[in-house]
């Protein structure tokens, strides 16, 4: 009988250690969910960073390009000016 007991309290020690870890376990999943609604929030932040630097890239790409061309036509308009300069009237 005082085995049947003993069984008896191990159980209900058990039952109740599992009542424990399942409450502790929907605490950790709720929190898996928080952190993992927090990741994909950064992950739009990164996102949207990265098109950022993609379209900063883009315009630097672009200003190297005008800056190229402004200096060309700099260079045709001199070469006219010098032209014109040396033109006798």
């Amino acid at each position: 009988m005082e085995k049947i007991q003993m069984l008896e309290e191990k159980i209900t020690k058990v039952i109740d250690k599992i009542k424990t870890l399942t409450g502790e376990n929907s605490a950790l999943n709720g929190k898996i969910s928080e952190l993992q609604e927090e990741l994909n929030k950064k992950d739009e932040e990164l996102r949207a960073v990265k098109e950022e630097l993609k379209n900063i890239d883009t315009l630097k790409t672009d200003i190297n390009k005008l800056s190229s061309e402004r200096e060309t036509v700099k260079s045709q308009v001199e070469n006219l000016i010098k032209e014109l300069e040396s033109v006798e009237l």
